[in-house]
């Protein structure tokens, strides 16, 4: 696989237009990728079982090069511009989560910028803490474990790779819009693959 120009910012590249970001947005190659893993499943076993009045998905797709794009996930800042809000509508993401109900046009979803580093650990206090009706139990650790399992098997553990953007707001009627609201979304710069985790809740 050759070396994603998602890597190394082209410092000689100016900076894109917002028009242009709309208009790569809806031009840009979304394709589905497998998650096919064993640890994947087990993870959204767990969560959905927890989370029983509400639900969690976990989507995967592969982007193909575009220089608007890779300028923006390049520097790290796919929440600029209304890139983030503009790409999740694409038609791609919408057909593979359709119990989502995800907007036909820009989504208003709330996400900002995340530590990738910590994303282990806010899948981990999701699997210790539960959902509404949920008793945590243990030590945590076998959750921690799990969380880390999970993270090697989207992105390998490169931590250093991977864009994090978040949300805690029910942006699509899907989401409960009460406490247990989360959606994360992944970009692995170097593997050009994005991946969506939502999960929500109610009591």
């Amino acid at each position: 696989m050759p070396e994603s120009l998602c890597l190394e910012p082209d410092w000689n590249q100016p900076r894109p237009l917002p028009d242009e970001v709309r208009l790569m947005c809806n031009r840009i190659s979304v394709t589905r990728s497998e998650l096919a893993t064993e640890t994947i499943g087990r993870f959204l076993e767990r969560v959905r079982a927890s989370h029983n009045n509400g639900g969690a998905h976990l989507a995967a797709f592969t982007l193909g090069p575009d220089v608007i794009f890779d300028w923006f996930a390049s520097r790290n800042r796919l929440s600029d511009d209304d890139l983030v809000n503009s790409l999740i509508v694409h038609p791609a993401i919408p057909d593979a989560l359709p119990d989502m109900h995800i907007p036909g046009s820009m989504a208003d979803a709330g996400l900002e910028i995340g530590d990738p580093f910590l994303f282990d650990g806010r899948l981990a206090r999701v699997l210790y803490n539960g959902g509404a009706y949920s008793i945590p139990k243990g030590d945590g650790r076998e959750d921690k474990a799990l969380a880390i399992e999970v993270c090697d098997a989207i992105f390998g553990l490169r931590f250093g790779e991977v864009s994090l953007l978040e949300s805690f707001q029910a942006w699509t009627p899907w989401f409960k819009g009460i406490a247990w609201d989360l959606t994360a979304v992944l970009f692995d710069r170097r593997t050009r693959r994005l991946f969506i985790l939502a999960i929500t809740d109610t009591d």
